[in-house]
């Protein structure tokens, strides 16, 4: 066992600026992600955990991600994050070390500012490398800004590498003068990474109208081939994207036990840039979503998904299952009911069904939570698909539990488990956290991996122990 002594420092320059250094950072208490399986073409989003990060991280929010779809309504699957910390201090799901690291953030007068440097260490084929991003938005008016942003260095090679952008947004809680919110967001990046200096930008707007009982939304960007920020996160390129929106959401009498019913319409299209074909389209239309006074709801109800996608290679949606290039039409069906946090045993279920790709497909999500507030909670979730296709049958499985228990406001256990049979991996990790006192925080925490072995019946072996201790204690001047 090694010790490993790190330093964290924050200094409020004044009552709205402040300083946070770190230097020889850990961030062995940080929970686990969360598992998901990839069934699209394109990058999922892993948000980020880790506090040093985390902490002010509102100041580097970007335009591209200024609006965003009713819960339950998927994303436009374009989302564009000029940066994106988990670039920094991760390298293909490994840790890279960070030496130290500065971050200023807050305001001076009416100007917003966000400044971080980050020193990594060198692993494997990547040298040591400096990471900068720099942010700045000036406020006008009551709720509008302009900005910019600039991100310096590549975490993943030994080129050399920056994006440039700059966003405005324009918002009013006072919309024609009738007491009605209206936003507007607009956006232009540049990225040089890797010596692209040719389709390296992306550019948009998005405009919404979000209101209790009407709410609608444009959003318009185009992603080109080579725009690829080193220190950012791109779900695909090379497209235009659309997406029109609206919906109807009343507030019914009290007396009928709805609190709100909500109906919403949602398309969304992309189209190729090189050879300006139509690469994907879909239609998410919310027929009954209804939350009711009791706190339950009845989140879908026959929800209508058309969708066509267009391969130009082949796609390989599961191992050794590849789905050839052409054309696809398939509408799945979604019912999803959640009953109220407010009980003492909730649970979740969502159902998903009808054409996919080339065949059918049956898409099972459940969730049930028995907790003592505010000291146990124990949880329990699966997310299945049993996929039915031409090419080849497959199922997809994650199955996590977690397990909650504060013996006192200082003192808290935490205990994760995650299943999914595309890595066949069984994962463990347990928490224990003791404040000692506000500020001084002991961590213990234990990792385990095993992996499921076919040629053994279906049985377990050990792959990683991992126990780790860090002990954070605070000096305040």
């Amino acid at each position: 066992a090694a010790g490993k002594p790190g330093l964290d420092l924050f200094y409020n320059i004044t009552p709205s600026l402040k300083l946070s250094v770190t230097a020889n950072t850990d961030f062995g208490e940080t929970e686990v992600d969360a598992r998901q399986i990839n069934l699209t073409r394109f990058s999922i989003f892993f948000p980020e955990k880790r506090s040093f990060f985390l902490q002010d991280a509102g100041v580097f929010n970007f335009a591209t991600t200024g609006i965003e779809p009713p819960g339950g309504i998927p994303g436009t699957g374009a989302e564009v994050f000029p940066f994106f910390s988990r670039k920094i201090g991760l390298l293909g799901g490994q840790e890279v070390p960070i030496d130290y690291g500065a971050k200023l953030t807050g305001k001076i007068g009416r100007t917003e500012i966000g400044m971080l440097d980050v020193r990594t260490r060198e692993v494997s084929n990547v040298g040591a490398k400096n990471l900068f991003v720099g942010r700045i938005k000036q406020n006008f008016l009551a709720q509008s800004y302009v900005g910019a942003l600039f991100t310096d260095g590549n975490p993943g090679s030994q080129w050399s590498s920056n994006t440039v952008g700059v966003d405005m947004r324009l918002a009013t809680s006072d919309f024609l003068g009738n007491d009605q919110n209206m936003v507007f967001n607009a956006f232009g990046l540049t990225s040089n990474n890797e010596g692209m200096l040719e389709n390296n930008s992306s550019y948009g707007f998005g405009a919404q109208y979000p209101n209790d009982k009407f709410d609608a939304q444009i959003q318009w960007r185009e992603i080109q081939e080579n725009f690829d920020p080193a220190i950012g996160f791109v779900q695909r390129s090379n497209v235009r994207m659309l997406r029109l929106a609206g919906s109807f959401n009343p507030r019914p009498r009290r007396s009928t036990g709805i609190q709100q019913m909500f109906h919403d319409v949602f398309y969304t299209r992309f189209t190729r840039l090189d050879s300006g074909l139509v690469e994907s389209w879909n239609l998410y239309a919310t027929v009954i979503d209804w939350h009711l006074n009791s706190g339950d709801s009845l989140h879908s109800l026959f929800d209508a998904n058309p969708t066509y996608e267009r391969l130009f290679e082949p796609f390989e949606i599961s191992d050794g299952i590849e789905l050839p290039a052409g054309e696809y039409r398939f509408t799945p069906w979604r019912i999803f009911f959640t009953s109220a946090q407010k009980r003492r045993i909730q649970g979740s279920i969502g159902l998903s069904f009808g054409n996919f790709w080339s065949g059918t497909a049956n898409m099972l999500q459940t969730g049930l939570s028995y907790k003592l507030p505010p000291r146990f909670l124990i949880s329990f979730n699966t997310n299945q698909t049993f996929a039915n296709l031409p090419q080849g049958n497959f199922i997809a499985r994650i199955y996590s539990a977690q397990v909650n228990y504060a013996v006192s406001s200082l003192l808290s256990f935490s205990n994760l488990i995650q299943f999914d049979n595309r890595s066949e991996n069984l994962g463990l990790q347990s928490r224990v956290r003791w404040t000692i006192e506000p500020g001084n925080d002991l961590f213990f925490v234990f990792g385990q991996g095993w992996v499921q072995d076919f040629d053994r019946g279906y049985d377990f072996r050990r792959q990683d122990s991992k126990f780790a201790t860090k002990l954070q204690y605070t000096f305040r001047f």
